[in-house]
């Protein structure tokens, strides 16, 4: 990319979110770094200066409409404002921008409900995240990973790999290839007798973690649900680690993926343990 502008950190994360979702989660912890530039309202009296908004003030955010309703612009520096402003044609002082410390940020903008446009019209490209998201990131709810368990008994049914969900699996492939610690993974589907097939199919992904851990299959899940789609993804673990149950799953059904460094157990093998 041929831009004047220094990149900082979050400018890197927007720059390789929009080639893989699976950087979400480090894209949020950078989201959550340092300084936002919001804008507001130009202000002739201090006109040269960042204006820094403190708590108590009236928040006149400028908003931008987006296919997902209202959001609050945003930028990762005075730089990148400076260059959206410009790219979008918005006319010299009409807004300034207002230094606020991200987590700040994104809990007024997501208690407001809502959305907010980061680096909009820059070279980055840009994001837009929903208000829970920005509560989450906020308060660090997003960040902590629940108790690593398994999912209620359900009758699940196999998928062909012809149907399955490209911009999923392309996702969470990513996620696995980035940690060792993901040795198999399985999705299927599920069909509920009498009823009519629902317009998006529900997928259930089952992995195989070798050491488990739960910050790192907390991550997967971030990935998994931006990249769902209309579709209701569940997440869970192999009911067991030992070489019977795994040996049991590779027989049952095909896994989607399967570490180039593993080799599953045979059922010969786990039968006698």
């Amino acid at each position: 990319m041929n831009d004047p502008i220094p990149l900082n950190d979050l400018d890197k994360a927007i720059m390789a979110f929009a080639r893989s979702k699976a950087v979400l989660p480090e894209l949020l912890r950078r989201l959550r770094e340092g300084n936002l530039y919001l804008l507001i309202p130009f202000h002739p009296e201090v006109a040269n200066e960042t204006m820094q908004l403190q708590n108590g003030q009236p928040l006149p955010f400028a908003q931008v409409q987006t296919a997902h309703g209202p959001a609050v612009v945003a930028f990762s520096s005075f730089a990148r404002m400076e260059e959206g402003l410009k790219k979008g044609k918005v006319p010299p002082r009409k807004y300034m921008a207002a230094e606020m410390p991200a987590v700040q940020a994104l809990e007024i903008a997501g208690s407001m409900n809502l959305h907010m446009t980061v680096n909009k019209s820059c070279a980055t490209g840009e994001i837009t995240l929903p208000p829970k998201a920005l509560r989450d990131v906020a308060d660090g709810t997003a960040f902590q990973p629940p108790g690593v368990g398994q999912t209620e008994q359900l009758t699940l049914d196999k998928l062909d790999p012809a149907d399955y969900p490209t911009d999923l699996v392309q996702a969470v492939f990513e996620v696995f290839r980035r940690h060792h610690h993901f040795r198999a993974a399985w999705i299927f589907t599920r069909t509920m007798a009498g009823q009519p097939a629902p317009a998006h199919k529900p997928y259930f992904i089952m992995v195989f973690m070798q050491p488990r851990d739960a910050a790192i299959f907390h991550d997967f899940n971030l990935v998994a649900q931006a990249a769902k789609g209309n579709h209701e993804v569940n997440l869970s673990l192999t009911p067991e680690d030992t070489p019977e149950c795994i040996a049991g799953l590779f027989q049952q059904a095909r896994p989607f993926y399967v570490a180039a460094d593993y080799q599953p157990p045979k059922p010969s093998d786990s039968a006698g343990l």
